[in-house]
This record gives structure tokens, C-alpha cells and sequence, in this order.
């Protein structure tokens, strides 16, 4: 006889983008229009998180953050459908709830909620293609397999089809810390980023060197050359926010470029190499020697610290 459950609950990380992403094919499957790459983050216990538990119920609730949604703007639920059959077979029904909680996330909880209801289906069942989960998982969040696979991720795509690559463990990251400096601008949504960088008459050129800095990331990969894949990183991130301003997407506002420019003076005396994704964060690795040094100065413009790590994939524990 078989043991039927009643939840399971999962753990995923959020991400920071190092080659960036701008552009989807349609807003349902959330297929990107070229090729990306991203790493997954927490902090040095793992504190910074989304939780998630599925658990069977009469009719289907979502939660986030504690607060019911409609869902109206994501596809969790059609997800939770098009996996039905796996609850009814661990849980007795068809038909679940589901509830995720972000901890300290300062950008990427759309990768990693998504990353996490895939973790707790494959903890009900095993025998699932990851990367067909991944796929499902991206109408949710286009990067979702970055959260998913954990480490230093590429997701190639054409544009028709996505699938992702972990490419280095997070364990090759071991000697280099990523501080956070967080401000209090106003976030871009995702879908204004999406929608606007398609406009540019850069973008086709821009999809053949995310492509090529992909292939380079894959490259710096195999030789373990943390730094390499920061600096091209810094390099992809202002090619991006140029093209983004050129169509009226103002990411990087005054103060977050204040501190930029201070992280090249700094540089004189230690590397350090800065990533800004679509949101109000400046990301900004150094080897771990000085690590404390960076964290340390005074002058931040404005932002809140926090110090990062690269971690691994989303995780699930066992079922209830």
C-alpha cells in the first residue's frame, strides 16, 4: 500500500543576471529572445530565500508573502494544473495550495518562487525531466532555470526554444564575496525592461553579443576564471543599460552612479567589478581578502549593505 502525503515543502535561491536578459517572445511561455546567463545568491548561511509548500486542499489558494492572490499576472496556477496528476498520485488529490514566503530577497523572487514549486514537484516525483520542469516553471519566470540549477548558470535560447546550463558549482566561487549595495529607487518591472529594449535599433546586435558573451562565460567557466567572468559581466551589464537608456529605461539613477563611479577609484587599489540587473541593487564581487574592506566604507550614497555568497539549486524536503 502506498504512503499518501499531505505536503511538501521546498527552498530555492534568488539570482543576480551576469550576462542580462531583455526581451521575452510572448508573455505566456516567457521564452527569452536570445541567450543569458545568471548566478544564484544568498548569504553566507543561506538566510536570504523563498520558501515554498504545497500542500493538498479543497480548492486551490496562492499565497505570497501571506497574502492571497489571484494570480492574475503569473501563471502558478496553470503550472500547479499541468502537474496535477503528480499530486493526486503523492498527495490523494488533484487539486493543492500553494504558499511561498521570500526572506531577505532583494531581487530575483520571481526566479526563485518559481524555482521552488519546481523543486517540490520533483520531490513528489522523481523520474521528471528537470529541464522539461524548467520549462513549465519559465511561463512563471523567464530565468527561472537560474534558480533552479544554482551555481553559475547560461540559458540558451533562439528565441523558440530555452533550456539551461549549469555551467560552474557554486563552490568555484569560494574565494570571492558579492556585496549588495541596495537603494531605495523605484524598481523597473520586469515587463517594462521586456518591452521597451525590443524597441532599440541596437537590439539585434545586442542578441549576437549576449550570445557571444555567453559562449565567453562557458569558456571562462571551463577554466575556472571567477575574475574573467565578473569583468565581462561589468562589460555586459554597461552595454545593456546603454541600449535601455537609448529607449527610455532609466535603471542606473544618480545615486547608484555616484557609487559606481567611486567602485573605479577604489578599483586602484583592489579589484572589484559591478553588475546592476533591472532593479535599484548595485552587485559588486572582490575576492574575499577584501571583502571587509569594501563592506566597510562610508560612503554608500544612500544604500543598505548586504554580503552575498553563490550557492546551489533549489532544494525540497521530504514530503508530510
Amino acid at each position: 500500500m502506498c504512503m499518501t502525503y499531505r505536503s511538501i515543502g521546498s527552498t530555492a535561491y534568488p539570482t543576480i543576471g551576469v550576462v542580462l536578459l531583455g526581451g521575452i517572445a510572448n508573455p505566456v511561455t516567457r521564452t527569452p529572445l536570445h541567450t543569458s546567463a545568471g548566478i544564484a545568491y544568498s548569504d553566507s548561511c543561506g538566510s536570504v530565500r523563498s520558501e515554498t509548500k504545497i500542500y493538498a486542499d479543497d480548492m486551490t489558494h496562492i499565497y505570497f508573502n501571506g497574502v492571497e492572490s489571484t494570480d492574475d499576472n503569473r501563471s502558478v496556477r496553470r503550472v500547479l494544473e499541468r502537474y496535477s496528476n503528480v499530486f493526486e498520485e503523492a498527495l490523494g488529490t488533484p487539486t493543492v495550495s500553494y504558499s511561498s514566503q521570500n526572506f531577505g530577497i532583494l531581487s530575483g523572487s520571481s526566479d526563485a518562487g518559481a524555482a521552488s514549486i519546481g523543486a517540490a514537484i520533483m520531490g513528489l516525483k522523481s523520474d521528471l525531466d528537470p529541464h522539461d520542469v524548467e520549462n513549465d516553471l519559465r511561463t512563471v519566470s523567464e530565468s527561472a532555470g537560474r534558480s533552479l540549477f544554482g551555481g553559475l548558470t547560461i540559458t540558451w535560447s533562439d528565441g523558440y526554444h530555452a533550456y539551461t546550463e549549469r555551467v560552474l558549482e557554486p563552490e568555484a566561487f569560494s574565494g570571492y564575496s558579492i556585496i549588495a549595495f541596495a537603494f531605495d529607487y523605484q524598481r523597473n518591472p520586469s515587463d517594462v525592461i521586456h518591452q521597451n529594449i525590443v524597441k532599440s535599433d541596437l537590439y539585434e546586435s545586442r542578441r549576437k553579443h549576449a550570445d557571444e558573451h555567453a559562449h565567453m562565460i562557458k569558456e571562462y567557466a571551463r577554466t575556472k576564471d571567477i575574475k574573467g567572468i565578473f569583468e565581462l559581466a561589468q562589460e555586459d551589464t554597461d552595454e545593456y543599460h546603454s541600449i535601455l537608456r537609448g529607449v527610455g529605461v532609466n535603471v542606473i539613477r544618480e545615486n547608484m552612479q555616484k557609487l559606481i563611479s567611486y567602485l573605479g577609484i577604489i578599483r586602484k587599489d583592489y579589484w572589484n567589478s559591478y553588475i546592476v540587473t533591472g532593479g535599484s541593487n548595485v552587485y559588486v564581487a572582490v575576492e574575499n581578502e577584501n571583502a571587509e574592506k569594501l563592506f566597510s566604507i562610508e560612503n554608500t550614497f544612500g544604500s543598505k549593505k548586504k554580503m552575498l555568497r553563490v550557492v546551489g539549486g533549489a532544494w525540497h524536503r521530504k514530503p508530510e
